[in-house]
């Protein structure tokens, strides 16, 4: 009888782990769908594995990044930026940013959780919307020395091969943000978007 009993509680408990796989897992398929859906439609963007097969001359793209990760440069076809620097795995990078929770729409003032950018602090404290009598965000420039896990998985990795003065956007499952952590004013399982100015590159 113990024996059926200690049968019993294993299978119970390997059901649940399962289960608790497979809803994640359908979570994260449904953020994934919901960037895609996005950037294909609102952005008008081609997985950049199609861009050799495009018809434009220089149809705008986003990269994927571990399957949890979306990157489009703005600025992809500017003239001359091939000579601009690029950023490596050790690189040393400034940035201009606004961080947004992503709900499958275009980001707005609503919907960010995070700047340095001195007009978004100002509009969203004029907006009298957030938990804050007065928004601390500083407005200096953001060093990230990657390599060093100073920012999320799925920005380290979007970020490595942009260029000084790049513009770029990055849209995360919250499997390559903050995962089941609130953080702030986001909640758990969150995907989120980060727009970025990258001011300086250094190696």
């Amino acid at each position: 009888m113990a024996m059926k009993r200690l049968i019993y509680t294993v299978m119970v408990l390997c059901a649940a782990l399962l289960c608790g796989c497979t809803d994640d897992e359908d979570m994260l398929t449904k953020q994934k769908d919901s960037i895609v859906r996005y950037l294909t439609s609102s952005r008008r963007l081609i997985d950049e594995q199609e861009v050799s097969s495009s018809l434009d001359e220089n149809p705008p793209f986003y990269t994927v990044f571990n399957n949890s990760s979306y990157r489009h440069i703005t600025n992809y076809y500017e003239a001359g930026r091939e000579a601009w620097m690029e950023v490596e795995p050790n690189s040393i990078i400034d940035i201009q940013f606004n961080a947004y929770i992503f709900s499958g729409s275009e980001p707005n003032l609503a919907s960010t959780y995070w700047s340095n950018i001195p007009a978004t602090i100002s509009a969203i404290e004029a907006s009298n919307k957030h938990q804050y009598d007065k928004l601390i965000w500083s407005t200096d420039p953001l060093t990230v020395r990657l390599g060093r896990g100073e920012v999320i998985e799925g920005l380290e990795a979007a970020l490595i091969g942009c260029r000084d003065q790049d513009s770029v956007q990055v849209y995360m499952t919250s499997q390559a943000a903050y995962g089941k952590h609130i953080i702030g004013s986001v909640p758990k399982n969150s995907p989120v978007a980060w727009y970025i100015k990258i001011l300086s590159v250094t190696r």
